[in-house]
């Protein structure tokens, strides 16, 4: 049973001047522990699409279901990891991490116990009460990412969360981000303009038309998954998938 549903997803703003139509039914079944990458056109909705996911948008029709449930009914079950980090510079990293549970007034001995314990396991021990500015780029992406992980979400949401880090350590950051996932069995949407990135992390590349957005091509992902996505990068198959997803990107902006 899929893990995510989308069912004929519309989405239409309103304003003064008119009607601007951002998605039209988008239909993607997601399974557990996939890894989905969704690229398309600048401006074509993916960032719309990404916020009906994280419960911010409520889509014009359709339904989005998680599990069995109606998105509404499930949004515990979602984390979303924004562009920038959003770690507050006046709290340590353990605090960081720990902020949405103290905020919903859950932060139970376990639950410190556990953000501790993931800190740990991905290299953060030593830096778990060093304020944010302490830390480099990558360090600060890994912090972020526990922080969605602490509420042990079935469902991560990442919009595009490397992209104000520089190109080489965007690069680690995506092998670190990979690889938690995959160690955390966890099912996550990526949100990016980097064709390479989508290609080298995900097990399914979803490309979107231009607005409003439809789902134009699915491509299944069959890269070597023991080895890190920049490895991945290497294999013959890599630029096959590239050339297949630029391609589809340039007849939608024609």
């Amino acid at each position: 049973m899929p893990l995510l549903v989308l069912k004929n997803l519309s989405h239409i703003y309103h304003s003064p001047s008119g009607e601007t139509e951002a998605l039209k039914d988008i239909t993607l079944s997601v399974n557990e522990h996939e890894f989905v990458s969704i690229v398309g056109p600048s401006g074509c909705g993916k960032s719309t699409l990404l916020s009906i996911l994280a419960g911010l948008l409520e889509p014009s029709s359709g339904e989005v279901i998680i599990g069995d449930q109606k998105l509404a009914e499930a949004k515990d079950l979602i984390a979303l990891m924004p562009q920038r980090d959003q770690l507050f510079e006046w709290r340590n990293i353990l605090k960081n991490v720990i902020l949405s549970p103290e905020i919903k007034r859950n932060k139970t001995p376990e639950v410190i116990e556990y953000a501790k314990k993931l800190l740990e396991k991905y290299g953060l021990k030593d830096f778990m009460y060093k304020k944010p500015s302490e830390l480099s780029g990558g360090m600060r992406q890994r912090a972020a990412l526990i922080r969605t992980l602490v509420g042990a979400p079935k469902l991560l949401l990442l919009d595009e969360p490397f992209s104000a880090l520089d190109f080489q350590t965007r690069l680690a950051v995506c092998d670190d981000v990979a690889n938690i996932i995959a160690e955390e069995k966890k099912t996550a949407i990526l949100v990016t303009h980097d064709i390479s990135e989508a290609i080298s992390m995900s097990t399914k590349v979803v490309v979107l038309t231009e607005r409003p957005a439809r789902i134009k091509t699915i491509y299944n992902i069959e890269l070597d998954r023991t080895i890190p996505p920049l490895k991945r990068r290497e294999q013959k198959s890599f630029n096959v998938y590239f050339r297949n997803v630029w391609k589809d990107l340039e007849v939608s902006n024609e």
